[in-house]
C-alpha cells in the first residue's frame, strides 16, 4: 500500500496526519527449517507482502487500528506485561515491552495498519508487525537501533512476551532484507550472506489456505526435544552435531527425539549445500535439497500436513518447477516453489490443479519479488 492510501486510512481514523509511515515485509524460507532455534542456518528472503504502518505519538493509551481485522486492545506502552493480551496487539505490545526490558520508553502511539501478507501461512506475518512497530518507535524516540537490533528485540518479544520459543529468522529476514537477494543467516553469529537469484527464476509461494495451526505447544515440544538431543550429546546447540555422532548415541535417545534431531542436522546440511548449488545455478541440486527438506519435516520432524505434502506433490510434477518445499513453521500454510520465469504460468495453474485433485481444495499461487527490509518511508 503506497504512502498516502495508509496516511488516508490513518486520517479518516483518527482526524488528523500521521507523523511517521513505516514498512516491513513478511518472508519465504528457501531452506533451512526449524534451525534457527538450534544455532543453524537458514535461507530466507523478504517479499513484496508488505505490512505498511501509519502512527502518531498520543498521550493516551496506544490504540491500533487493521484494515484487515479491525481494532486491536488498547494498551499502555509503558505499563504493559506479558499475558495481558490476546488478539494481535499482542505484537505491537510486545515490542514495546521488549524496548522497556532494553530500557528504552517507547511512547504510546495511535496506528493505522494494513497488509498484504497472507496470515497463517507461514510467511511471517507477525514478525513484520513487530518490525513495522520496532522501526517506528526506533524513529519516533531516536533510540539508535541498527535494524538487526530490532530483529533481536523481536526476538525476545515473541519469545518472552507472545510466548514462542522461536529463532530469529523470521526478524531477521524481515529486518535486513535485500532487493533480488535471499539471505543465508548463521543464526548464531548472525552473520549474513546475501545471494543473488538467477534472473532466470521467480520465487512462487503455493498457499494451502489451510491456516497454519502450529500450536505454541508443539513447537515449543520440537524445540525442547531439540536441546534434549543436543544435551545427551554434550554439545552447546544442534548446529555443533554431526549424524555420526547423532548415531552414537542413538540409544541415549528416544526414537523420536533421534528423528528430530536428524532432521535439523541434515537440514543445517542442506542449507549449506543450497548455497553453493545456488551459486552455481545447479538447478538439479537445488530441486533434490528441496525436496529432501519437504521429506525430512514430514517424516523426521512431522511439522507438515497433508495439504502441505499434496501441493509439493503437485508442484514437483508441474512444469518449470526446480524445486518445492513446504515453508514455515508447519501444519498448514504454505509451500515455496523455485521456478523457470518463462513457465510460471503454467506452473500457476498445473499446481493449482494438481492440488485441487489430490484434496478437493482450492489454493493460491503467486510470484513474490524479493524487497528490501523494514524502513521508515515517512
Amino acid at each position: 500500500m503506497p504512502s498516502e492510501q495508509i496516511a488516508s486510512l490513518f486520517r479518516q481514523r483518527f482526524g488528523f496526519e500521521p507523523t511517521v509511515i513505516a514498512i516491513a515485509p513478511g518472508r519465504v524460507n528457501l531452506i533451512g527449517e526449524h534451525t534457527d532455534y538450534n544455532d543453524g542456518f537458514v535461507f530466507p528472503a523478504a517479499i513484496d507482502r508488505v505490512t505498511v504502518l501509519a502512527a502518531a505519538p498520543t498521550d493516551g493509551e496506544t490504540e491500533l487500528w487493521s484494515a484487515q481485522v479491525n481494532e486491536g486492545e488498547l494498551f499502555d506502552a509503558a505499563n504493559i506485561e506479558p499475558k495481558q493480551l490476546n488478539g494481535w496487539a499482542k505484537y505491537p505490545a510486545g515490542m514495546a515491552w521488549a524496548l522497556r526490558q532494553d530500557g528504552r520508553s517507547p511512547v504510546n502511539l495511535r496506528a493505522v495498519v494494513s497488509s498484504t501478507i497472507p496470515m497463517g501461512s507461514g510467511v511471517s506475518s507477525s514478525a513484520a508487525l513487530e518490525m513495522a512497530f520496532g522501526v517506528t518507535w526506533n524513529h519516533l524516540n531516536s533510540m539508535g537501533y541498527s535494524n538487526s537490533d530490532l530483529a533481536k528485540l523481536g526476538k525476545v518479544c515473541e519469545n518472552q512476551f507472545v510466548g514462542v520459543n522461536s529463532g530469529i529468522m523470521d526478524q531477521m529476514a524481515s529486518a535486513m532484507g535485500h532487493e533480488n537477494r535471499a539471505m543465508f543467516l548463521d543464526t548464531r553469529s548472525l552473520e549474513i550472506e546475501y545471494a543473488s537469484i538467477s534472473s532466470n527464476l521467480r520465487i512462487v509461494l503455493c498457499d494451502t489456505k489451510k491456516e497454519r495451526a502450529l500450536t505454541t505447544s508443539a513447537y515449543n515440544e520440537r524445540r525442547s526435544q531439540c536441546e534434549e538431543a543436543a544435551a545427551i550429546m554434550g554439545v552447546k546447540a544442534l548446529r555443533d552435531a554431526t549424524i555420526s555422532m547423532l548415531d552414537e548415541h542413538k540409544d541415549k535417545l528416544s526414537e523420536v527425539t533421534y528423528r528430530r534431531a536428524k532432521h535439523v542436522i541434515t537440514e543445517n546440511d542442506r542449507c549449506v549445500a543450497f548455497k553453493a548449488a545456488l551459486e552455481a545455478n545447479d538447478l538439479e541440486l537445488i530441486g533434490e535439497l528441496m525436496k529432501a527438506s519437504h521429506v525430512s519435516l514430514q517424516y523426521d520432524y512431522e511439522v507438515s500436513c497433508d495439504e502441505l505434502d499434496k501441493m509439493a506433490e503437485a508442484a514437483w510434477d508441474a512444469p518449470g518447477c526446480v524445486g518445492a518445499r513446504m515453508t514455515g513453521a508447519g501444519f498448514g500454510g504454505a509451500c515455496v516453489a523455485l521456478v523457470d520465469k518463462d513457465q510460471v504460468a503454467d506452473f500457476e495453474s498445473a499446481t493449482l490443479a494438481g492440488y485441487k485433485k489430490l484434496t478437493g481444495k482450492v489454493g493460491e499461487a503467486m510470484v513474490c519479488g524479493v524487497v528490501e527490509g523494514a524502513r521508515v518511508l515517512l
